[in-house]
């Protein structure tokens, strides 16, 4: 468990699987449900959640690797935990579930390969991380 101290000396308990590692993925739904309310168009909804969050993770990281994850993916497996992984790519997952059903149209096996080649180069690159980034600049550094 993480223990951050607060101004006052008292001691606060991150909660290891509670709301705190879920914010990403609460934010993603409620991204989703606004841009279904405001019509948005697929490419559009799809771009402005994918640059604001890099926007935000590029601000609130200390170093350019931490930003664009050029180390090794076992580093940064171990450093980010499987918890935060995985909200992280559902949240991916899930945005790009609402940028095929916002204009539908089926795929051929050539765009699936491409599409899953974009999730993953993303992910990877640019997405990993991005909870880990600003939980430690919001909650330690804020507190």
């Amino acid at each position: 468990m993480n223990r951050i101290s607060d101004s006052n000396g008292l001691t606060q308990t991150l909660i290891e699987w509670g709301i705190s590692k879920m914010y990403l993925l609460l934010f993603t739904i409620v991204y989703i449900v606004t841009t279904h309310i405001l019509n948005l168009g697929d490419l559009l909804a799809l771009g402005i959640y994918i640059i604001g969050l890099s926007i935000i993770k590029g601000l609130l990281s200390e170093e350019l690797e931490n930003v664009f994850n050029i180390k090794r993916t076992k580093f940064l497996y171990s450093y980010n935990g499987f918890k935060n992984s995985l909200m992280e790519l559902l949240s991916l997952i899930i945005v790009f579930i609402n940028f095929y059903l916002i204009d539908y149209v089926p795929f051929s096996f050539l765009e699936f390969i491409y599409l899953f080649f974009v999730i993953t180069v993303l992910y990877r690159f640019l997405f990993w991380g991005i909870t880990r980034t600003i939980r430690n600049r919001v909650y330690i550094k804020g507190a």
